[in-house]
């Protein structure tokens, strides 16, 4: 597959903010294992690393806002799940190789008995970002056909 980047605008900013972003909290946890005998569970990741702006702690918000707010019934069937994971924890680096992180993103997956059947990386969210209600929307729509799709 071909690798996905970031432009190089997003990119340099990116890199900007890493340098004067603030550390993240303390008692990050692992993440938990997906549930093994699940058959098309979707997780939305959130994936960040130590350190955070306040452009990515806003990320992080609007996106847990979208799911958790849009996706009540999926969250209590099981059949969707959210997770803020830090990348730069050890046990957690493989993501970045999983799914072509370049930066913070939100990324949908698709899982069938614990293996990876397909996954979404919604890049839109930077350019969303100034805009709550348009990024809400970008985010359910997406998460929506995601579901329908599986």
């Amino acid at each position: 597959m071909v690798r996905q980047l970031v432009s190089g605008g997003v990119l340099a900013l990116m890199i900007a903010m890493g340098v004067t972003g603030s550390t993240a909290a303390e008692g990050d946890q692992p993440v938990p294992a997906v549930d093994q005998s699940a058959t098309g569970q979707v997780v939305a990741y959130y994936f960040y690393g130590n350190v955070r702006c306040a452009t990515c702690r806003k990320l992080e918000a609007y996106s847990k806002e979208a799911i958790e707010g849009g996706f009540g019934d999926e969250i209590a069937a099981g059949s969707l799940e959210w997770r803020a994971v830090n990348v730069d924890e050890p046990e957690n680096e493989h993501f970045v190789t999983d799914f072509e992180l370049v930066t913070r993103a939100l990324v949908l997956v698709e899982y069938a008995e614990g293996d990876v059947t397909r996954w979404q990386d919604l890049k839109l969210i930077w350019k969303l970002v100034g805009d709550k209600p348009g990024y809400l929307t970008y985010v359910r729509d997406a998460t929506s056909e995601f579901l329908e799709e599986g």
